[in-house]
């Protein structure tokens, strides 16, 4: 998914967690959202990763231009800013410290977990597409090359 689709998921999912907040609700709720926040904010700043490293198929056919990347990765990095400072201040104020606290261990323990399971199965399989592409590519280039030289050599 591309940054901007990502940054509003993370939003809506952020007016959820302050709403709860808010409203009192017991931290079990609170933090279900904000472990689907996280994984958000964790997918936003993968696909930041992928953006400066773009698959070949995407170098090749994407057409979004070099400015609007950058335009959409700085206003992403700076809504997650904005929503982590205030992410702080909801818990600490309704929870307290030691419970922010908590939470910046578990938001470690997802990033930790999804870069482990499928980030890196994701850039495996955009490897392994990519090697198929760049093989089908020389394949069909040396049949040209060959069937091209047969031809001459049969005409001649």
């Amino acid at each position: 998914m591309d940054p901007l689709s990502l940054i509003a998921m993370a939003s809506t999912t952020f007016k959820g967690i302050q709403t709860l907040v808010e409203k009192g609700a017991e931290i079990e709720h609170v933090a279900q959202k904000l472990g689907h926040w996280y994984g958000l904010v964790s997918d936003i700043k993968e696909a930041e990763k992928e953006s400066e490293n773009p698959p070949l198929f995407k170098k090749l056919f994407d057409g979004e231009s070099v400015e609007q990347q950058a335009l959409n990765s700085v206003i992403a990095k700076k809504k997650i800013e904005e929503q982590e400072k205030h992410v702080r201040e909801l818990i600490t104020w309704a929870y307290g410290v030691e419970t922010y606290k908590e939470m910046m261990q578990m938001r470690r323990d997802i990033r930790a977990k999804r870069e482990q399971v499928i980030y890196k199965q994701r850039r495996r399989q955009r490897r392994m597409l990519d090697i198929s592409a760049v093989t089908i590519a020389l394949i069909l280039s040396f049949g040209i090359v060959f069937g091209t030289v047969s031809i001459i050599k049969n005409g001649l």
